[in-house]
This record gives C-alpha cells, structure tokens and sequence, in this order.
C-alpha cells in the first residue's frame, strides 16, 4: 500500500522562504541536491505527486513538466479551477485536475500502487493532509540558515497534536534530512 509522505526544506528557524517569499538561502546548489542520495531514493520510490496549483504554477509553462520535472510519475493538482488548455503530458506523466486535497491523495494512491504518493510545494496542502489524518511520513531537510522570517512549516497547526517517531536521519554537506512516521 502507498504511503502519503510530504516533505518540504527549512530552515532551522522553521521557514520554507524568506520575508521576501525567496528559497534561494535554503537550495544554495540544486545540482547537488538533485544528485543526492535523499532525491535519488525519492525519484526510484515515488509512484505520484500531490501538489497545488500555485506550485503547479511557478515554472510558468505547464508543458514543462513533461520534459524537465524531475518525478515523471503521475501528478495530481489540488484546485477548483484547472487550466482551459490540458498541459503536455508523455506515456510516464500525467497531470490530472482534482477538487480536494483527500481526493487527490485517494486518487493518487490508486495509481501509485506500492510506492509512495510525495506531496510538494507550500506549507498549506501538506498542513491539510496533517490534519486530515492521511500523511503517513514527514520528511523534513532542515539548513543551517536563520531567515528569521518568513512563512512558517507549521504555522497553523498550534491547535493539533501529532506524535512523530524519527526513523532516519541523513546528513549530506550542510543540509540534514529527518524523517519521522506520523503515529497514530
């Protein structure tokens, strides 16, 4: 069975970006990170992507997931208004449009069969699933970097309690991967 894993990079203070919505501090060398053990066990486990439409979004041209995103596995997009036009897809990538976060990840687990559904992009879907009960494991990269501001990880959890059981922990340069199952 799929697990649901949403997994994002921070900074030790716990922003994903600066003040100025920037990630630039947190991803000093994606070449090197794209080559890591972390992203290369990702791209051999991942059997689909949750994301939303903001992220789906930011490289400007959606036909681009076809040819350069780094997970050719089916992707499902969070949002209540898909595009007029459907973006180019190829016979590993599929890009399908879906109302809901739950729906998304029931959708994306069907397909993802044994392997893992990773859930990308902003705080706000993965903080979603959370309190939905449907992530199974957090995978947090942390940098040693003090934005001091910014837009939190888990900002707007303060009300929920989770219980994590650290099962990894990877450490490549500066950068440390912790991973925790969400206990239930």
């Amino acid at each position: 069975m799929a697990k649901v894993v949403f997994g994002m990079t921070m900074s030790l203070d716990g922003f994903i970006n600066d003040a100025h919505g920037k990630v630039g501090l947190l991803y000093p060398d994606l070449r090197a990170l794209g080559q890591s053990q972390v992203m290369q066990e990702a791209l051999r486990t991942t059997g689909a992507v949750v994301m939303g439409r903001r992220t789906f979004d930011a490289p400007g041209d959606p036909d681009s997931y076809a040819e350069d995103y780094e997970f050719q596995v089916p992707i499902f997009v969070v949002t209540r208004r898909p595009p007029e036009t459907k973006p180019k897809e190829n016979d590993r990538l599929r890009i399908t449009f879906v109302g809901t976060p739950e729906d998304a990840v029931r959708q994306a687990k069907e397909v993802a069969g044994e392997q893992d559904v990773v859930v990308v992009g902003g705080p706000s879907i993965g903080q979603h699933l959370l309190r939905a009960g449907l992530v199974d494991e957090l995978q947090i990269g942390v940098m040693p970097q003090l934005l001091g501001s910014g837009q939190r990880l888990f900002e707007h959890l303060a009300d929920l309690s989770i219980t994590l059981k650290k099962t990894r922990l990877i450490e490549t340069g500066q950068r440390t991967d912790l991973y925790f199952s969400v206990e239930r």
